[in-house]
């Protein structure tokens, strides 16, 4: 598969024309998902044989939830649905295991939940387990007085949902989530009771759960729901298909990181899945792996802002508020436009920071063109002008297609989900705030090329069809490559002093694989090391960097190549095959940029 999916993107890189393109895409996506398959085949084999065993690393746990989402971003946008994630606020910014193990879980159901939902919402909620049974507590007490387990509707026929729709688990509406906004801990230590202490205070139990308004489960399927490639019944699977393997893999790997899984639904209502997790608690301030997670840091430079937000959606505006706040954002909530003339700084007496411009938003179905334009235009006539060079106004909305429609109105139009990196990301854009880019900020491609290009690298493979998908790939961006079909021959061309700045290592390989080879390439380092030590050694004052050669395993096998085993041989990392641009910036932006100050 390795082939084929690189010998695509080789063919996409070509010139083809428009129904050309669209075969090789097509044939690229279902060989992607051919691979997401068998890695989830192998997966299962490896729980089942014993042998998974989980990192224990630090992480940011909100990049991460932010990363999940945004995977599902343009599927939410093309059927118009709300997709949300919120982190409680006593939950750690950074915790201890393992990233991708959690992230998979996560992956495995809120892409089942965007799958099975055509209208409503998915929200993703992360508090601490302790908390969680709080509201648990309290969804049992309302089931004693009769009110079932489901949420109830407001005045006006909605529910107190992120969307509005109604949802199978009370726990996800504002009557039970707003008790985790509070800024009061002692309302949870009296809620809590003789269950607010934690047995382990080296450790934190998280409690996840992914509430969707979908098609919900057949009461006769639930008892089989974790069960591989699982149909409920054959006008669910004609429509939707089944769920594959990732609901009983999901299980297991909740299983192993100390918690569990369950869930709660209702046919055509929707279904709540909520699985825990026990990860280690990370007081100290360790340094976090950013490869590890596809969103940037997020900016300082909004720190104190003041923002209005239309929105009559409890929820949904305690989303908002969440990201907001995380940018260092202060919001206020009003439910119309009426409110805004009140509240928004420099009206009628009202009054507001001038040293930090103040942005409105508006949720669009809060949004009504009919009154709320006059009103819109009235604020920015004002000769005291806070809305005026500076101010903006910014609609929020589920579809691309709203942009179009709503653009000549409002200064930006953002699509949901939003996510505090998407919000600074249009902040800067209309008030052209100055923000210090990072170096990995920069234009993917352009950082790749500026790092790899003239750069020696040496590709190591049995297989002569992935040896030319993996030195193309590095062409691109300018590196000179040679490649070897053996350990043997690299460990012949590696010898010290060598010419190369870095290596590409398959892990399985006949006769010495990638393992061997690399232990022996660090012991060949070892040596030339020491003979360069002694000689120096008389020489007062004489340093010189040592050899070490970056080694990149290249593997397609998720069972024997782990990230441990390829550390514990001396290499320096692992790409999985097959490797993309992401990738390959991830691993030379950490690798390569160090090689300039290597003995070769």
């Amino acid at each position: 598969m390795n082939g084929v999916l690189g010998m695509l993107d080789m063919l996409l890189g070509t010139d083809l024309t428009m129904t050309q393109k669209d075969y090789a895409q097509t044939a690229q996506m279902c060989g992607r998902a051919l691979i997401t398959l068998i890695n989830d085949v192998l997966d299962r084999a490896k729980i089942e044989a014993g042998k998974l065993e989980l990192e224990a690393v630090p992480f940011d746990l909100r990049s991460l939830m932010d990363d999940v989402v945004s995977l599902f971003s343009s599927k939410s946008r093309e059927k118009c649905i709300e997709l949300a994630v919120f982190v409680c606020d006593n939950v750690p910014k950074v915790v201890i295991g393992d990233p991708w193990r959690f992230r998979q879980i996560l992956t495995n159901l809120v892409g089942n939940a965007v799958k099975f939902t055509e209208r409503g919402h998915v929200f993703v909620r992360v508090c601490l387990a302790e908390n969680s049974n709080v509201e648990a507590n309290q969804v049992l007490h309302g089931a004693m007085n009769g009110k079932g387990g489901r949420v109830e509707s407001t005045t006006n026929g909605a529910f107190n949902t992120l969307s509005g729709f109604e949802a199978a688990d009370r726990r996800n509406s504002w009557q039970y989530f707003k008790l985790l906004l509070s800024d009061k801990e002692s309302l949870l230590d009296d809620l809590e009771g003789e269950n607010s202490n934690q047995s382990d205070s080296n450790h934190v139990t998280l409690a996840i759960s992914i509430e969707d308004t979908g098609v919900g489960i057949p009461l006769q399927a639930q008892d089989r729901v974790f069960t591989p490639f699982m149909q409920a019944d054959s006008s669910t699977s004609r429509n939707y298909g089944g769920t594959g393997i990732g609901l009983s893999i999901s299980k297991c790997l909740a299983e192993l990181m100390g918690g569990q899984i369950s869930f709660t639904s209702h046919p055509s209502v929707g279904s709540t899945f909520t699985f825990s997790a026990t990860l280690k608690h990370s007081y100290k301030d360790i340094s976090v792996d950013s490869s590890r997670s596809l969103t940037e840091a997020l900016p300082t430079a909004f720190k104190g802002m003041k923002a209005i937000l239309v929105d009559g959606r409890p929820v949904r505006s305690a989303v908002t508020r969440y990201h907001l706040k995380r940018l260092g954002i202060l919001l206020q909530v009003v439910n119309n436009m009426n409110a805004v003339v009140k509240a928004f700084p420099g009206q009628n007496g009202a009054t507001g920071s001038r040293e930090k411009a103040s942005i409105l938003f508006i949720e669009s179905d809060f949004w009504r063109p009919e009154t709320d334009v006059q009103l819109l235009n009235h604020l920015r006539e004002q000769k005291n002008g806070q809305l005026s060079d500076g101010h903006k106004v910014v609609l929020l909305v589920t579809s691309e297609a709203d942009k179009d429609k709503y653009g000549s109105i409002f200064d930006i139009v953002m699509c949901k989900p939003i996510r505090a990196s998407t919000i600074a990301s249009s902040i800067q854009q209309l008030l052209k705030v100055e923000i210090a880019e990072r170096k990995d900020n920069q234009n993917r491609p352009s950082f790749l090329r500026s790092l790899l290009v003239g750069k020696n690298i040496l590709v190591v493979d049995d297989n002569k069809v992935n040896l030319r998908v993996a030195a193309a790939a590095l062409k691109k961006y300018g590196a000179n490559v040679s490649c070897v079909e053996s350990g043997k021959d690299a460990i012949s061309l590696l010898q010290p002093p060598h010419r190369f700045d870095a290596c590409f290592m398959d892990v399985q390989m006949p006769e010495m694989d990638g393992f061997e080879a690399t232990g022996q390439i660090r012991q060949m380092e070892l040596k030339a090391n020491e003979e360069r030590k002694n000689k120096l050694a008389s020489i007062e004052g004489s340093t010189t960097a040592e050899y070490h050669l970056p080694v990149l395993a290249m593997t397609a096998d998720v069972i024997q190549a782990t990230y441990e085993e390829c550390i514990k041989s001396g290499m320096d990392g692992y790409v999985s095959k097959p490797f993309d641009e992401e990738q390959l910036y991830q691993a030379v932006s950490r690798l390569v940029v160090g090689t300039t100050d290597s003995a070769v």
